[in-house]
C-alpha cells in the first residue's frame, strides 16, 4: 500500500513506506496518491505531476480557480478529473455554475484535456452561467476557442488584463485583494 508524504506546493506524493492497516469500519484506502488537498483557507488544491489547480468557492455556484502547469501524464489527468468532480459537487449544491479562472501560469492545453473540459461543459451546458478566464498564452486562448466551438458560444469570456479580471472577481468577492498564486512545481 502506498503512503503519502507532503511535497512542494501543499500536495502529496506517493511513497512505498509500509502503512498501518485501516481501522475496522473505516473505508479502504486507495492505492493512488491523494490529488485533493484542503488548504487552511478552505480552498482546495488539486495536484498532479505537472499541474496544480487551486479552487475556492466565492459564493454558492461561483468558484475561483488558479492553475499552474498543464496536463501531461496520468497523475495530471487524475488531478484534472478531481477538479471537475469538485465543480460537479458545487453545481449540484447551487444548481448553476460560474467559474473565474486565472490561467496565466498555464501555457498550453493538451487535446485530451481540452476534450475532457468540453465534454464536462456540454454535459452541464444548461446550468452553466457565463464564466471569465484570464489568460496570457495564445495557445491557451486557441484551446479555449476550440472548446467554445465544440460546446457553443457564450460559455466564457477571455480576459488578458489581471487588473480588470480582479475587478470582475471582486464584484462577487469584495474582500479579495489579489488573485491567489500557486507555489511552483
Amino acid at each position: 500500500m502506498l503512503g503519502l508524504l507532503p511535497s512542494r506546493g501543499g500536495c502529496y506524493i506517493a511513497t512505498n513506506a509500509p502503512q498501518p492497516e485501516p481501522m475496522v469500519g473505516s473505508s479502504p484506502r486507495s492505492d493512488r496518491p491523494e490529488m485533493r488537498c484542503v488548504q487552511p483557507d478552505g480552498a482546495v488544491l488539486f495536484c498532479g505531476t505537472h499541474l496544480r489547480v487551486r479552487v475556492a468557492v466565492l459564493q454558492p455556484g461561483i468558484m475561483l480557480a488558479s492553475a499552474l502547469g498543464e496536463v501531461m501524464d496520468a497523475d495530471d489527468e487524475l488531478a484534472e478529473n478531481a477538479m471537475l468532480a469538485e465543480f460537479d459537487g458545487e453545481l449540484e449544491r447551487a444548481g448553476s455554475f460560474t467559474l473565474y479562472a486565472d490561467l496565466r501560469e498555464s501555457k498550453q492545453m493538451s487535446a485530451p484535456s481540452r476534450d475532457r473540459i468540453a465534454k464536462w461543459a456540454r454535459r452541464h451546458q444548461t446550468r452553466l452561467l457565463p464564466s471569465h478566464l484570464l489568460v496570457s498564452s495564445n495557445l491557451i486562448e486557441m484551446a479555449l476557442a476550440i472548446i467554445a466551438m465544440l460546446v457553443g458560444g457564450g460559455l466564457f469570456k477571455i480576459h488578458t488584463s489581471p487588473q480588470a479580471f480582479l475587478a470582475l472577481v471582486r464584484k462577487v468577492a469584495p474582500k479579495l485583494s489579489e488573485l491567489p498564486r500557486i507555489a511552483g512545481l
